[in-house]
């Protein structure tokens, strides 16, 4: 290799590479600390004047080495999906507490009053975007069924976990159009595809299975699965949920669907929307190994071409929409997760800030 192209071959890796974690902990925005003229009252509306410290105005951050992010890196078998280590709750991270069961119910009520039609006003995030009548209250019935159920479990014996949920996020394409999943929702029976449907549904067959190998070996008690009808006419949330649940062995009871995500920056504020209603603070997000693992890593090149996560989420809504950082050994496609983010702050303070939450339903 000549001298210029080993240069731009170095030039272009770097743009994958992301930053190792500082040695001690940041007392700064990348260390999940508000900056001191960070302005709550604005930042909601428009983020990037809410501070001068431009660290402030990125999800990027190091929770590696601070006990407060509940941070835990999850185990792979190397070259392969199986997962070979979990992480254990830390104290102060434990998921989930006494607490936590009655936030499960008053938010699994929320989701009933959507599926009786008589909810008004505002409406969780994940079921607020235009949907049918039919697809709306299907899904939230099923999420509400799942928090209540989950909540029934809770007991002083229940096990404790580090992470509250383990989310992934669709791919859609137009072959789905075809797909015998078209009419299935959370709740009804298996259906069976063989390998020319399982074909059509591409990298959602690594994405489910990953997510089920992380309930199975215990990374988080509960399921997040988004992603709407944005390539076609399959919802991809309920095409997750189907392989989660009939392929994978999750339980139906433990899977909560988003159905209106367009975009992977949509799929993380309305993760971390679902997140927040019902008071949980960590996430393990995982994805298969190609566009979207890149896209979701600390520093991509997607940033220079004004595409990055944070830079969508900017445009279209003016905010940015928490933390995350690679939380996976032995595959790269795993993320700790966090909606808020001054993560490391008292809960009480701006620990508990962030800007996604309930919505009106979009006309």
């Amino acid at each position: 290799m000549t001298r210029w192209p080993r240069v731009l071959a170095l030039a272009l890796s770097a743009c994958y590479m992301r930053d190792p974690a500082p040695r001690y902990p940041q007392l700064g925005p990348s260390g999940g600390y508000a900056p001191a003229d960070f302005d709550s009252g604005s930042a909601c509306a428009d983020w990037q004047w809410a501070s001068s410290d431009p660290e402030a105005n990125k999800h990027a951050s190091f929770p590696d080495n601070v006990p407060f992010s509940c941070f835990g890196e999850v185990g792979y078998e190397p070259g392969r999906e199986t997962i070979v280590s979990v992480p254990s709750a830390r104290a102060g991270c434990a998921y989930p507490t006494a607490a936590d069961k009655q936030r499960l119910l008053a938010r699994a009520f929320a989701y009933e009053r959507v599926a009786s039609g008589s909810s008004g006003g505002a409406v969780p995030l994940e079921l607020a975007c235009r949907l049918s009548k039919e697809v709306r209250q299907r899904t939230a019935a099923a999420n509400a069924r799942t928090l209540r159920s989950f909540a029934a479990s809770i007991d002083d014996s229940s096990p404790r976990y580090l992470y509250a949920v383990s989310g992934t996020f669709g791919y859609g394409n137009s072959e789905q159009n075809e797909s015998r999943l078209l009419g299935w929702r959370p709740g009804d029976p298996c259906v069976d595809l063989d390998e020319g449907q399982r074909a059509k549904l591409s990298v959602n067959n690594i994405r489910a299975r990953r997510v089920a190998e992380a309930w199975k070996a215990g990374v988080a008690p509960l399921v997040t699965v988004s992603g709407g009808a944005v390539h076609g006419r399959l919802v991809e949330a309920f095409m997750l949920g189907h392989l989660a649940v009939c392929d994978g062995g999750v339980p139906a009871d433990r899977v909560l669907y988003d159905p209106c995500a367009d975009h992977t920056h949509t799929n993380f504020r309305n993760t971390g929307a679902m997140m927040v209603g019902f008071g949980a603070r960590t996430a393990y997000l995982i994805t298969d190994d190609f566009i979207q693992s890149d896209y979701m890593q600390d520093f991509v090149w997607f940033e220079s071409i004004g595409g990055s996560i944070d830079q969508r989420a900017l445009r279209d809504w003016g905010h940015l929409i928490g933390s995350w950082r690679q939380a996976s050994r032995g595959i790269d496609a795993g993320f700790w997760y966090t909606p808020y983010r001054f993560w490391a702050e008292p809960a009480s303070g701006l620990g508990s800030f962030t800007c996604v939450g309930d919505a009106p339903i979009d006309p």
